[in-house]
C-alpha cells in the first residue's frame, strides 16, 4: 500500500541513521523532509506542516523534548514518533507526556516496524480527523437548526440549549444553561405552572410530553412556542446527562394567521348574513313600521303601536350599525410608529384620565420600526381601546401600556394590571360584535374591524389573578388588502 499523499518529517541528528529512514521511508512511497538539529527541525516543522514526526531525542541546540513541546503547542493534532536510543523509561514517560503518539528504539534492527508504526499513527490520525469531522457536521446540524433543542435536568434547569435560541428567544445559550429559574420565569404566569406539571408528569410516567405556552422574548414581547419531548419521557438512566430531552417550535406566526383567518371569517360570515337581513328584513321591516305609524295615528291610545314602531325603528339601527361595521374601510398606508402615536392618544385623553386619577404606565419603546399602515385608523383604533378601558375600569386603577416589536410585528399591549374581569368578560371574543346600542363595547369592535383591515389582529388575555391584557398586533410588512365582501 503506497501513501505518497503522507508527508513524514525526519529530525535526525546521525546522518547516517537519517539517510536510510529517508531512503527507506521514500521507497515506501512517502513524501520525506530531513532536518539535523532540533531548531531546523521546527523551522521545517512549520513551514511544511508534516502529517507526522519523526524524532530523535538527543539534539544539538534544541532539546528533543522541547522541539516535542514546540510542535505540540503548534499543532496538537500531527503525530509524533520518538526514534532514540535512550531505552529509560522516565524518558519514553516524559515524550508521551508531552504529546508523543509512539516510541521506537534505535538502532532499528527491522525499518518494517518503523514503518507499520507510522502507517498506525497515519490511521489513527485519519479516524480522529473523521471522528472531529462527524462532530462539527453534528454540531453544525444541531446549532443551525430552525427549532430549540434543549435538554433539562429534574429541577428544570437547561443544561442545554442549541444557538438558535439567540434568533428565537434573543438570548444566547450561554445566558441560560445553568441559570436556575431564568427560563422558567419568563414563560407567562398563567403557562408556568401548566410547564412544570406537564414536564414533571412525563419523568415520573416515562412518557412523552408536548405543551403550548407563552414566552417573554429578551426585547419584551411575548412568542407563543410549543415544546415537544425527544423520544419518550424523561431517561433517567444516565444521572450524569440531564433527563428531560425536547424541542421548542416558535409557532407565533401560526397562531397569529390562524387567528387573523378566524377574525377574518367572522367578519365575513357577518357580512354575509348582514346582506342576507337587509335583503329579507328591511321591506316587512318598513312595512310594520309604517302600519304602526298609521295606528298610532288612528288609535292613539294603544300603546302597543308606539312599542311596535319603536323596536322597528331599534332594528333598522341595528342594521345600518351592521352594515357600517363590515363595510369596506379606505386605507392611505404611510410609514408610523405606534409608540408616537400611542403617546399622541394618551396626550389627548389625559383630560379623562386625570379626573378618574388613572395610573396609567406607559412602557413605549420608542426605537421600535416604521410599519406601512394608515395612521388616522390607526389613531382611531387606539384611541378606541383607551376610551374602552378609562370607561369600564375603575377610578384608580392601573394600566400599563407596553409596546413592542418581534421579527414579524409591532404589537401593543394594554395590560389591565388590577382591573376586574367585568372589563374584559370571560367570552371577550363577543365585544368584537358590533350589537350592543351605545358604544359601550362597540369602541373595541371598530378597533377589531380596523386592526382587520390593517392586517392585524386584537386578542384578549386572562390571567390567573382576574385581570387582563389586550393585544392589538400589526405585521411590519405591508398588509395585504382584505378581502371584499
Amino acid at each position: 500500500m503506497k501513501t505518497t499523499l503522507s508527508r513524514i518529517l525526519s529530525i535526525e541528528d546521525d546522518r547516517r541513521v537519517r539517510e536510510s529512514i529517508v531512503a527507506w521511508l521514500e521507497d515506501s512511497g512517502f513524501e520525506v523532509l530531513e532536518a539535523s538539529d532540533g531548531a531546523k527541525g521546527v523551522e521545517v516543522f512549520c513551514e511544511q506542516a508534516p502529517d507526522l514526526v519523526l524524532l530523535d531525542m538527543g539534539l544539538p541546540k534544541l532539546s528533543g523534548l522541547e522541539v516535542l513541546r514546540r510542535i505540540h503547542e503548534h499543532s496538537p493534532e500531527t503525530p509524533v514518533v520518538i526514534v532514540s536510543a535512550n531505552a529509560n523509561i522516565s524518558d519514553a514517560i516524559g515524550a508521551f507526556k508531552a504529546g508523543a503518539w509512539d516510541y521506537v528504539i534505535k538502532p532499528i534492527l527491522n525499518f518494517d516496524v518503523l514503518e507499520q508504526t507510522i502507517r498506525n499513527c497515519l490511521e489513527r490520525l485519519a479516524l480522529k480527523e473523521k471522528v472531529r469531522r462527524a462532530e462539527q457536521r453534528y454540531k453544525d446540524l444541531v446549532q443551525n437548526l430552525p427549532v430549540l433543542i434543549f435538554t433539562l435536568d429534574m429541577d428544570l434547569t437547561l443544561r442545554f440549549i442549541n444557538d438558535t435560541s439567540l434568533d428565537i428567544l434573543g438570548y444566547a445559550p450561554q445566558e441560560l444553561i445553568g441559570v436556575p429559574d431564568l427560563f422558567l420565569e419568563r414563560i407567562a404566569p398563567e403557562d408556568r405552572n401548566k410547564v412544570r406539571e406537564v414536564l414533571e408528569q412525563a419523568c415520573q410516567q416515562d412518557a412523552g410530553f408536548s405543551v403550548d405556552f407563552r414566552f417573554r422574548h429578551k426585547n419584551g414581547y411575548q412568542l407563543r412556542l410549543q415544546a415537544k419531548s425527544i423520544g419518550t419521557g424523561c431517561d433517567q438512566n444516565e444521572p450524569s446527562e440531564a433527563p428531560i430531552k425536547g424541542i421548542i417550535t416558535d409557532v407565533t406566526e401560526r397562531i397569529f394567521l390562524e387567528k387573523v383567518l378566524v377574525q377574518r371569517e367572522k367578519l365575513n360570515t357577518l357580512g354575509a348574513v348582514s346582506h342576507e337581513l337587509a335583503h329579507e328584513i328591511r321591506n316587512p321591516l318598513m312595512s310594520l313600521g309604517g302600519f304602526a305609524k298609521r295606528l298610532a295615528s288612528k288609535h292613539p291610545d294603544i300603546p302597543e303601536a308606539e312599542i311596535i314602531l319603536e323596536q322597528a325603528h331599534r332594528l333598522e339601527e341595528l342594521m345600518n350599525r351592521i352594515s357600517a361595521y363590515v363595510a369596506p374601510v379606505p386605507i392611505k398606508t404611510q410609514a408610523v410608529n405606534i409608540s408616537a402615536i400611542m403617546t399622541y392618544c394618551l396626550d389627548r385623553l389625559t383630560p379623562w384620565l386625570v379626573p378618574r386619577e388613572m395610573d396609567v404606565r406607559p412602557r413605549l419603546d420608542m426605537s421600535v420600526n416604521d410599519i406601512p399602515s394608515d395612521p388616522d385608523l390607526l389613531t382611531e383604533t387606539f384611541a378606541s381601546i383607551l376610551n374602552h378601558l378609562i370607561g369600564n375600569m375603575e377610578a384608580r386603577s392601573k394600566l400599563i401600556i407596553i409596546t413592542s416589536q418581534s421579527p414579524s410585528h409591532v404589537t401593543a399591549e394594554f395590560d389591565l394590571a388590577n382591573a376586574q374581569t367585568e372589563v374584559l368578560p370571560p367570552d371577550a371574543d363577543t365585544l368584537l360584535m358590533p350589537f350592543e346600542e351605545g358604544g359601550g363595547t362597540l369602541a373595541l369592535a371598530l378597533a377589531y374591524r380596523n386592526l382587520k383591515n390593517l392586517g392585524g389582529m386584537l386578542t384578549f388575555t386572562h390571567k390567573e389573578d382576574g385581570s387582563a391584557v389586550i393585544t392589538a398586533s400589526l405585521p411590519r410588512e405591508q398588509a395585504s388588502a382584505p378581502p371584499t365582501e
